[in-house]
């Protein structure tokens, strides 16, 4: 990343390290999605979105693979082991829950590369990638466009992005509230201002499509059965007008 890439989104990764330390994310948790140490709740869900990507990614042809948002790897280590050419790609460098955290999987035996790099700007050539797999991580795009932009630029033709555990809502208001209460909760707890709270957002299902049809991807959404909990949840919230977010498995292929 360049000097001033850099200096823009430090103030963003100090505050996401701060969040995350003091809900104790990484460290000694990583070896994901089957075996989480902690936030047990959020994990029974993205097993099953990790499952259902595992289901498709593996019948793929093989090539270069990004992991984009990558965090610790633990993402990439599996698309290691699935036979991809992996690449981890982060703005976060921490040994805890950034990419030098993905040390314990290279250390164990899996071959991928860590790059730093925001997903708006990637350094990777036209037309080379087979799979870019953004796993709980597309929400933190400070552009949607730009980072979609992107991902089709490296896209070999034929080539999928797939959208995993990012929040979707069929209205942008649901999204909003949702987005309101966080900058509140942030505030309170961590003196985090509304701009860097507000840097992880939601889609709606039509603004995923709004951004994929000027760039020719077709678009797939699968959903995914969430678990009892959450999708009682789910229904709760349609019976009080406060719909929660759901987490499909969005496949976009390059024509």
């Amino acid at each position: 990343m360049s000097e001033k890439d850099l200096a823009h989104v430090s103030s963003f990764v100090e505050a996401y390290d701060r969040v995350r330390s003091d809900e104790r994310w990484g460290e000694d948790d990583l070896d994901l999605p089957f075996h989480a140490k902690r936030h047990l709740e959020i994990w029974s869900v993205r097993q099953r979105t990790f499952t259902a990507f595992r289901s498709y990614a593996t019948g793929l042809p093989r090539g270069l693979a990004l992991d984009i948002g990558a965090g610790n790897c633990w993402m990439t280590r599996h698309l290691d082991q699935w036979g991809f050419d992996a690449i981890a790609v982060d703005i976060n460098t921490s040994d805890k829950d950034g990419l030098r955290a993905g040390q314990k999987f290279i250390d164990e035996g899996a071959v991928f590369l860590r790059v730093r790099s925001g997903m708006e700007r990637l350094p990777f050539a036209s037309g080379r990638i087979r799979l870019v797999a953004t796993n709980a991580s597309f929400h933190y795009a400070g552009d949607f466009r730009a980072a979609l932009c992107e991902f089709e630029r490296v896209l070999t033709p034929g080539g999928i992005i797939a959208i995993i555990d990012t929040p979707f809502y069929e209205k942008a208001m649901d999204g909003e509230r949702m987005m309101a209460e966080r900058v509140a909760d942030f505030r309170k707890k961590y003196g985090i201002s509304e701009s860097l709270a507000r840097r992880s957002s939601y889609l709606t299902y039509d603004k995923l499509r709004d951004l994929a049809e000027p760039l020719s991807l077709n678009v797939r959404i699968q959903d995914v059965w969430p678990g009892a909990a959450r999708k009682y949840e789910e229904l709760r919230g349609k019976i009080v007008g406060r719909h929660v977010a759901k987490f499909p498995l969005v496949l976009l292929e390059k024509s």
